[in-house]
């Protein structure tokens, strides 16, 4: 019998986004610890390659925050498991384990915070936030701004809270060589400059401002492409928001993809306008990929991008600096080439896969102790 600690991940679902696949390129790593994913609404599309590492994967098909039935199957698989600990991410599993769980269970719940829900829409998150922080006695945050905004802004003590930052395996990208088949496939000719943005098509993550931006460049030069990968509820005012573009043959809405890592190689410029963020993976595995950055100048952005050295900030809501700083990068390859450099190497000496998987496994043991 294992003598192994026990965890249970509990997550609304194993779809392909960014804290599903932090979970896929750490947790193989943390081998000291027997896990065991529990989802609530649907396995996801990633659940096969967490089940191919030996992680199990327990759906409990939850019909809906009322649905009994799912709640009872839900504590069934907890007893069965017995874990030393249960660590919640995203909203819906937070929400379950910080009111249900918490009170039918002895077992400690972390929430694992991954975003600031910093924008208007989502004030019923920061509402719930605030409201139940009084049950928690040890959180997980995977940015110092993520953890900052819950002390400044939410109430929570800031000696609750423990970063673990986001890793990338910067050897993985190393290894994907750019695919010129591929380029081509998608219609990119040699000599046109692709962007590229990787984000759920949601309001807070900003392609509004990006797609103002990228039809005043092609009205400059046309000698470009736009590659917006992701899916979500604003692709419709999206499609419509480029109907009368002259750049709109020029954008291409790619959905959902596996094959992001190699769309990164095939690309020259990552732009995210993100208005708020937790640490974002689409930049980290960019900046891994040695690609240019240019994001949003907000703190959970700042703490991975240095203005103008591994990548350009630009305000929230402007199109204008998006458009200048694509220009500036576009007519100025040594300046392309020099901050791709030093991205790569800030995410390969500050955000090393293996150095942030041990300092998880230390918190963790940690924290089932006390």
């Amino acid at each position: 019998m294992s003598n192994k600690k026990k965890i249970i991940h509990l997550i609304q679902s194993l779809d392909n986004g960014g804290c599903e696949n932090m979970l896929l390129r750490t947790l193989p790593l943390l081998s000291d610890f027997e896990h065991a994913i529990i989802t609530l609404k649907k396995r996801g599309e990633l659940a096969g390659k967490f089940e191919n590492e030996n992680i199990s994967v327990i759906n409990i098909q939850q019909g809906g925050f009322f649905d009994l039935p799912a709640y009872l199957r839900l504590l069934k698989e907890i007893k069965k498991i017995n874990p030393d600990v249960i660590i919640t991410y995203l909203f819906h599993a937070d929400a379950i384990g910080r009111i249900f769980l918490q009170a039918t269970t002895k077992i400690k719940i972390i929430p694992f915070l991954r975003t600031t829900y910093n924008h208007r829409n989502y004030w019923p998150a920061r509402l719930f936030e605030k409201l139940t922080k009084y049950f928690v006695k040890n959180y997980l945050a995977n940015s110092e701004s993520v953890k900052n905004f819950y002390v400044e802004n939410i109430g929570v003590k800031r000696e609750k809270i423990t970063v673990i930052p986001n890793g990338v395996d910067v050897d993985f990208y190393d290894k994907i060589e750019r695919d010129e088949v591929l380029r081509e496939n998608l219609g990119i000719r040699p000599e046109e400059t692709a962007i590229i943005c990787v984000a759920n098509l949601h309001i807070n993550k900003g392609h509004k401002y990006l797609l103002e931006a990228f039809e005043n460049i092609y009205k400059e030069n046309n000698n470009v492409k736009l590659l917006i990968v992701g899916d979500g509820e604003e692709k419709e005012n999206l499609l419509k928001q480029i109907e009368n573009y002259q750049s709109k043959n020029n954008i291409l809405f790619l959905g959902k993809r596996n094959d992001v890592p190699k769309l990164l190689k095939i690309s020259d410029i990552f732009v995210f306008p993100t208005l708020f963020e937790g640490m974002s993976n689409a930049i980290m595995e960019a900046m891994a990929s040695g690609l240019p950055i240019i994001t949003t100048n907000i703190p959970e952005n700042k703490g991975l991008i240095e203005d103008n050295k591994t990548g350009i900030l630009v305000q929230i809501k402007n199109s204008a600096e998006i458009k200048n700083s694509l220009k500036k990068i576009i007519e100025n390859q040594e300046i392309r080439i020099k901050i791709g450099q030093n991205s790569k190497e800030k995410i390969q000496n500050q955000f090393g896969l293996n150095k942030i998987a041990q300092k998880f496994s230390n918190t963790i043991n940690y924290l089932i102790k006390i």
